[in-house]
């Protein structure tokens, strides 16, 4: 049999086989380049709109707004606008926050009030320990701010809980283990889930090192596009059948030798 597949003619089949084989192989491999597919959204957006906070979500509710979307070619951010009271007496810090131009420090936090339910407010980024506790001493000892002022902002879901890091500084803006250390016990009142994030100028701007946030928008988990799975699977079972082919017509034409021969 090796004598028979030696000659030029089934030496030129397995050259064809082969390079069907690659071919498929090709194939397959540009299938399962499509299968995984990361999430688009990018750190911009080219459009912005504003709408009400109570149109998006209710106090207490989970949170399932998605303030990224697309509108034919266009990235749109979704911010949000609400009258809040805020409570500066009960601000803190959050630190290990990243601005966009990849400045850390630390986020200061103020919980306010809406005219339904408790909803926490990133309110602006120090830059350095020593400047965000300077700043948090010089929040919390203005007065209540005027009650109900607009503001404007992007809604934000809660974050992990971690080990607070010392008095009035958090590792993380988790909502739940702000509630139960942040807020007034003898209220009992509502919360909204998420957080807002002010990403413009501000009543507290004017405190010295305080800056408006800078926040990308965050990607999501990638897809798994089975259909092109199915077509990789495919093409390599084609890559594999072709060399496959060329075997299974060498040994049928190796019986037919030998039984030519067996013949004679």
């Amino acid at each position: 049999m090796l004598k028979l597949a030696l000659t030029a003619r089934w030496i030129a089949a397995l050259f064809f086989c082969l390079m069907l084989a690659v071919v498929f192989a090709l194939m397959a491999q540009w299938q399962i380049s499509r299968t995984f597919v990361e999430d688009v959204t990018s750190n911009t957006w080219s459009k912005v709109k504003v709408v009400d906070l109570d149109s998006l979500t209710e106090p207490n509710a989970p949170f399932t707004f998605n303030e990224a979307s697309l509108e034919g070619e266009d990235t749109v951010l979704t911010k949000v606008e609400t009258e809040l009271t805020l409570n500066p007496s009960r601000a803190f810090l959050v630190a290990d926050r990243i601005q966009l131009n990849g400045d850390r420090g630390f986020w200061i936090v103020v919980p306010a009030n809406t005219l339904k339910a408790e909803l926490f407010v990133a309110a602006g980024f120090i830059n350095g320990e020593q400047e965000a506790k300077t700043a948090l001493a010089e929040v919390k000892n203005l007065m209540t701010v005027q009650a109900f002022m607009p503001f404007e902002g992007r809604l934000l879901p809660s974050e992990a809980p971690v080990e607070s890091l010392g008095e009035d500084v958090y590792g993380t803006l988790s909502v739940p283990q702000l509630i139960n250390n942040k807020l007034d016990e003898e209220k009992d009142s509502a919360t909204y889930t998420g957080f807002l994030a002010l990403t413009d100028q501000n009543v507290f701007s004017a405190v010295a090192g305080v800056e408006p946030l800078t926040i990308g928008i965050a990607k999501g988990d990638g897809e798994v596009n089975w259909l092109s799975a199915f077509y990789a699977i495919e093409w390599t079972v084609f890559a594999g059948f072709a060399v496959f082919m060329w075997w299974r017509l060498l040994a049928d034409a190796y019986k037919k030798q030998q039984a030519a021969l067996l013949a004679e």
